[in-house]
């Protein structure tokens, strides 16, 4: 049995924030749309102080697309900790059909 996954649900996107935060090597998790691409979501939440989402959902035909962006630690291999916080991601989707994109966009300690 395929388990039903709201892709607005705000419950879905903060329990996949903690699942790729505790991905050992990841050190943060940035909005999952950058600033200047979504001009207009950041001035809404300037406006309104709501924070832009760190863990971008949406439908995907039968399944759903998650997109996190990370930055991580020097200690371990970057592609490493990517495809790591990606399987985590999976594992806690079960079942359900899943496109996960996980960039690193910044390397630091």
């Amino acid at each position: 049995m395929t388990e039903h996954l709201e892709t607005n649900s705000p419950t879905l996107a903060e329990e996949l924030l903690g699942v790729v935060q505790g991905v050992d090597g990841v050190m943060a998790v940035y909005p999952a749309q950058p600033f200047w691409q979504s001009i207009a979501g950041a001035a809404v939440a300037a406006v309104t102080g709501e924070q832009l989402p760190l863990i971008g959902l949406s439908g995907h035909g039968d399944g759903i697309a998650v997109k996190a962006r990370i930055g991580v630690g020097i200690l371990r291999p970057a592609p490493e900790v990517a495809r790591e916080a990606a399987a985590a991601v999976r594992r806690r989707l079960g079942n359900k059909s899943a496109v996960v994109e996980i960039l690193v966009v910044k390397i630091g300690q």
